[in-house]
């Protein structure tokens, strides 16, 4: 059985992507002009691979928001 997420579920992941997106952004372009490039890229493989699992992943979107 393969699994699946409700629409609940991909709109968290979306807003989790989100704010990993954001938190990128802030380390790349702090305000001293330098960054954690190490870091950056954790965080851009970190959105990377959220990014795939929301496209890839199957939604039933016939699964209640309670369930």
């Amino acid at each position: 059985m393969l699994m699946s997420h409700s629409v609940e579920e991909v709109y968290t992941k979306s807003k989790v992507l989100h704010e990993k997106a954001i938190e990128l952004h802030r380390e790349r372009y702090r305000v001293q002009g330098t960054y954690d490039k190490t870091r950056c890229q954790f965080l851009l493989d970190d959105v990377r691979s959220l990014a795939r699992d929301i496209e890839r992943g199957l939604v039933d979107l016939d699964r209640d928001f309670s369930k």
